[in-house]
This record gives structure tokens, sequence and C-alpha cells, in this order.
């Protein structure tokens, strides 16, 4: 990945040339190239005739410290997206729900932007339209979940909502072939996707408006509280609290997009996989959620059970062939170097958790068909909902942990130790073991509907 600091990123500024041809974008202050020679002056406008010239220097000063988008969106705009958002989450409503000072939208709404950061999220806006309503709910729930959990830090709160209007901003700087929508991502495409925290840190940390508490928080909001987030891993006392405050928020809209019980899913995923985000910020979701109920009832479309059935059937069948793998799996580990054997060991017990969530269920005890016929004929939409929420979450976890395991392979072991990686996720799903091993298993990584990258 460039750095953003004194290379052009192409992406970023296809970005900006698109910007461009429905607003005026200008040079703030003139662009020079880092030998010193003038490439734009103070007041030009930047379009495709730019391009080549600011793709073939690098540059004194970053290229968005540089620029700017006249009439770009102002925070102001915000507060209908938020109130939109409200009104049709009962969830959303509740978790932002105050009996203190302003609404969160009018407090979004009165964020202090500076000209760059208001550029930055216009560019955004436009090439991420479809996305405004995530970045918005992003923004109120960071800010709800800090003032419950730092209150009287005013400007903390607007420092975390401002990290929520930004937090994929790093987005930008990715070619759009790996974020559209049903795309199917192999490793190398992962790996691009899961450096956009890390450079929308790059990006932000000497930003005027933005800053290093911005910056810094943006980098943590996918990491998770037990070491299995990314792009660091980051666990224990290194997750900061604001890092945890926006992850919990990104997460929880993840959560709310998916249009299903999101509050039985948060619920859920906590059951499964405990330890992913601290007790006082759970607790802090919980008694908001209180408030409504009768949320997680809400069904939206029930699945037919014909398609339910194949899904156990899949789920257990992956299980089936773990248990029967242990031994071949702990021969390896008895033998692995120190890297090879975190990364299969953090597998194994990710499994094993795995493994007891789906036996704990009794979804294992007997024959799907028939399991699914007896949940329709209870008439009993809390429980069928339930199941086919922990089928889902179980689901995502299994995507999860590969994607998981590719990366950290990816990252730290060579070729020979990711082959060990890679046959022991192929012969989990079933494959060849004849197949080549360095190009597995990894058909389709991508999150299903409802969860954020």
């Amino acid at each position: 990945m460039e750095n953003p600091s004194d290379t052009v990123n192409p992406h970023y500024l296809s970005h900006v040339l698109a910007t461009s041809t429905t607003r005026d974008v200008v040079v703030t202050e003139d662009i020079v190239s880092g030998s010193g020679m003038k490439l734009l002056s103070k007041g030009a406008r930047i379009d495709e005739n730019t391009r080549e010239r600011l793709l073939a220097h690098k540059l004194r000063l970053p290229l968005e410290d540089c620029v700017q988008v006249v009439d770009g969106v102002i925070p102001a705009s915000f507060e209908p997206v938020a109130e939109r958002l409200l009104a049709a989450h009962p969830l959303l409503k509740a978790l932002c729900a105050s009996s203190r000072g302003r609404t969160v939208s009018a407090s979004v709404a009165s964020l202090a932007l500076s000209l760059p950061m208001q550029s930055l999220l216009t560019v955004q806006s436009q090439f991420q339209q479809a996305r405004l309503d995530h970045f918005v709910g992003v923004a109120i729930l960071a800010f709800a979940l800090a003032r419950r959990l730092l209150p009287d830090q005013v400007d903390r709160h607007r420092m975390l909502a401002t990290a929520g209007l930004v937090h994929d901003v790093g987005e930008l700087y990715i070619s759009p072939d790996y974020l559209s929508k049903g795309s199917r991502l192999t490793p190398e495409g992962w790996r691009h996707i899961v450096t956009h925290p890390l450079v929308g840190h790059r990006v932000l940390c000497d930003m005027v408006g933005a800053g290093r508490s911005v910056a810094a928080a943006v980098l943590l909001h996918h990491e998770r509280l037990n070491g299995f987030g990314y792009p660091r891993s980051v666990a224990g006392h290194a997750f900061a609290l604001d890092g945890q405050i926006l992850a919990a928020a990104e997460w929880l809209m993840a959560l709310v997009e998916s249009g299903k019980s999101p509050l039985a899913r948060a619920r859920m995923a906590e059951r499964l996989v405990p330890g992913e985000f601290s007790e006082v910020l759970l607790q802090a979701v919980a008694s908001a959620a209180r408030l409504h109920e009768d949320e997680e009832v809400e069904l939206g479309e029930a699945l037919p059970l014909e398609d339910a059935i194949p899904r156990i059937e899949r789920l257990a069948a992956t299980l089936s062939r773990f248990r029967s793998m242990r031994e071949w799996i702990d021969e390896r580990l008895t033998t692995a170097d120190g890297e090879l054997r975190e990364v299969l060991s953090s597998g194994v017990n990710r499994l094993v958790r795995i493994q007891t969530s789906f036996s704990s269920t009794g979804l294992d005890a007997q024959d799907p068909k028939h399991l699914m016929t007896e949940l329709a004929s209870l008439k009993q939409p809390k429980v069928y909902t339930e199941v086919m929420t922990l089928i889902g979450e179980l689901e995502w976890r299994m995507r999860e942990l590969e994607r998981d395991q590719m990366l950290r392979s990816s990252r730290l072991l060579g070729r020979d130790n990711m082959a060990v990686v890679s046959d022991v996720i192929g012969r989990l799903k079933g494959l060849d073991p004849a197949d080549d091993p360095v190009a597995p298993a990894i058909a389709a990584l991508d999150p299903p509907s409802g969860f954020s990258r």
C-alpha cells in the first residue's frame, strides 16, 4: 500500500476526479513536489487534465491537505439522515436515547469539521453514496455510547462521533474492485481490505480537524478485545476504550443494517464468542436495549425451512470433520515452529468454541429436517428467530475464522507453513488434500449480508 503522505494514491485521486465532475475541486495552497517543483498553484482546479501530473511526483504535503471541494458536505446535512435512521430502527433509537442535553442527531449536526475533513467526507459520500447511512449511523452510535460510558467528557463524545463519520475513509485508497458488493475475495483481496483502518489512520493522523485521537480510534474500529480483530489483532489493554466504543458502534450498526433482529444477533454473538468487547460496554448496550425488548422478535422475511436444513447439515459436517481431524492437527502442532503453532492453536481454540456452541443448542442431536419441522409446528416466532439467528451467526463465525487464519498465515508465515494452514482449511471444508494446498479453500470469504467489512 502506498504511503498517502508523499505519494498520490491513484484510487483516491480517481475519486477526487469523479467528484470534480459534479463539484468544483480547487487547490487551497500550492501543490509542490518533493524536489520543490510547483505542480499546481493555489486556486487552480483539479480535473482529469491534472491526473498524470499529480501521479508522476511525490508531494511535499499530502494531496488531501491541499485541495477543497467547494460547497462540500457539512455536518448539518447529516441531521435528517440520523433522524430517518432513528425512526426506522427501534434498537438504534433505544441505544441513542438520552434525557440529557440535545439529541444525538443535533449533536452530530453541530460537529465542527475542518475544510479538509469536509472535503474528504464529500469525496467519500460521492464514492459510497449508498453507505452514507452507515457512516452517520456509526457516528450517532459512537456518540451515544461515549455519552453513556464517558459522562461529561463532551469533547471526547464529539471526537468519537467524528471518528464514526470517517472510520472507513481508508477504503478510498483501495481498488473499488475489492469493495463492490457481492465480490468474492481471495486472500490477496482480503489483505487489501484489512489495510483500510491502517490507511485511514495515516491519512487522518496529521489532518487538520482530525488528528491523533480520531486516527487512533479509526485504527481500532475492526479490532476485538480477545485479539480476533484486524488489522493488528490487538487485545486486552492495547485495545483502548475509544477504539472499543468505535468498534462496538460499527458492529452494532452492521447488525441494525442486517434488518433481522439485531438485538437477538448481538446477544447471540456475545454468547457464542464472549470477550470481544468489555463487560462495561456490553452492559451499556444491554441497559439501552432493555428499553425495547420486543425488538428481538421482529423477524423480517422468514427463511423457508428447506433453506435452513442444508445450512445446518453443512455446519454439522464441518464440525464432524474437525472432530475426526483433531489427532492429525495435534500432530502438526507438536512439530510446528512458534508462529505456525500460534496460528493453528488460535484456530483450534476458536473451532472448539464454535463446536461447543453448536452442540449446546442441540442442533446436532437430531435430524435437521425433523428439528425444523418441529420448530415450525411450535408457531413461536421468538424460538424460530433464535435458532435461525444462531445458524447465521455460526456460519459467519466459520467464515470469519477461515479469513483470519489465511490472513494471519499470509502475514506471519512462509510459503511452506502457509501450505499447512491451507491444508487444514481444505480438509475442514471436505476438499481433496491432493489439491494444491497453497491455492485452496478460499472460494468466498465475504461476510454475509448485514456484516460490515
